[in-house]
């Protein structure tokens, strides 16, 4: 198991470019090593049921920050922050969160964390901790050991990117009760090394491996296909456009930013505007632009390489996730409802206005 690492030199500022990226700092994203947790507020009870709204009507962006081990929530159509604190800071039980999705059910929320080597579960309607999902009972780096992304595959089970122990350069598979069920893709298959992400495509899996330098191609059942392409050097999440076509936020080397390539792996472009950096996360807005996450915050940028706008800075984001509407989303809060104590006191208050009317109609 990788132990915690904190650095407070490791928090990438949103000024970090790839001249500055050091042996330390790469070593650091590899491994997990997250910065110093800082003061936050009591989380806002408004905000969760404003995120919640906004998850019945639109869907939601979950990205995880390891500054300070929780989950927050933005607006898929703006890229604005909503809630700080979906899932409040939890250094129990997190401590380098990478990737948020919906469960297969969609009634919780799977967090993969890569020092605490599981995927931990945590309820949609209030946040709340509810375990370990994967493995079941607990951790086990025979099956997972230093984690990162997370997909669902078609049939529900959870997949999830393997890059360290005895079960390294694999993607994992749990069915929806978190039971391990083998690897998807197997160790190493076709040169693969230390994935960081794994995207279900219609008809095939894709995963960039860091070390394999490529975005390999696989089956949806795991057999190995042509690669999609070659990259420098670090692809971390993989994300699909409206158009088909994919993302890769590549964390560093001569391609650094996030790179755009056609359905079959043609190169479109690379996005990386001055003083952004590391990249870890991508995500295609409805207005074209992209939203991405460094260890610096939360940034949307555009195709021509420019920072629009820093959505959020001084937290290390990870991944980002589009979760959509389900049969099983929490009902909204409830209505008060007054017990007969209450209902007595304003019966009782009525009769008292009515007394006092009518004593003044009388006058």
């Amino acid at each position: 198991m990788l132990f915690r690492i904190t650095f407070i030199s490791l928090l990438f500022s949103s000024a970090v470019s790839a001249q500055s990226l050091t042996q330390q700092q790469l070593e650091a994203e590899i491994s997990g090593a997250s910065p110093t947790p800082t003061a936050l507020p009591t989380p806002d009870p408004a905000a969760r049921i404003n995120a919640l709204g906004t998850l019945g009507d639109n869907g939601l962006l979950l990205i995880p920050e390891s500054t300070n081990d929780r989950v927050m929530a933005f607006d898929p159509l703006t890229g604005n922050l909503l809630d700080p604190d979906f899932i409040p800071a939890d250094p129990d039980n997190l401590s380098t969160p990478i990737h948020a999705i919906l469960s297969s059910d969609g009634a919780s929320v799977l967090v993969s964390d890569q020092l605490e080597d599981v995927v931990q579960q945590y309820d949609l309607a209030s946040g709340n901790y509810l375990g370990v999902f994967a493995p079941v009972g607990g951790v086990d780096v025979g099956i997972l050991d230093n984690v990162r992304g997370l997909s669902l595959a078609p049939n529900g089970n959870l997949l999830v990117s393997v890059g360290s122990g005895a079960n390294a350069d694999a993607i994992a598979e749990f069915d929806t009760a978190g039971n391990p069920v083998g690897n998807r893709v197997a160790n190493g298959a076709d040169g693969l090394g230390s994935p960081f992400d794994v995207l279900v495509r219609s008809d095939n899996l894709l995963v960039g491996g860091i070390n394999s330098d490529i975005i390999h191609q696989y089956t949806i059942d795991g057999a190995p296909l042509m690669n999609l392409t070659a990259i420098d050097s670090f692809p971390e999440q993989l994300a699909e456009t409206a158009s088909g076509n994919i993302l890769v936020a590549n964390f560093t080397g001569t391609e650094q930013g996030v790179v755009e390539y056609s359905s079959s792996g043609a190169l479109i472009g690379v996005y990386n505007p001055p003083n952004l950096g590391g990249y870890r996360g991508a995500y295609e807005l409805p207005n074209g632009n992209i939203l991405t996450t460094n260890g610096g915050g939360v940034h949307e940028i555009d195709r021509a390489g420019n920072l629009v706008e820093t959505k959020l800075d001084g937290v290390s984001a990870r991944f980002i996730e589009l979760a959509l509407p389900t049969a099983n989303l929490p009902p909204p809060p409830a209505v008060p409802v007054l017990n007969a104590n209450g209902m007595l006191l304003i019966i009782l208050l009525l009769g008292l206005i009515a007394f006092i009317t009518l004593r003044m109609r009388q006058q």
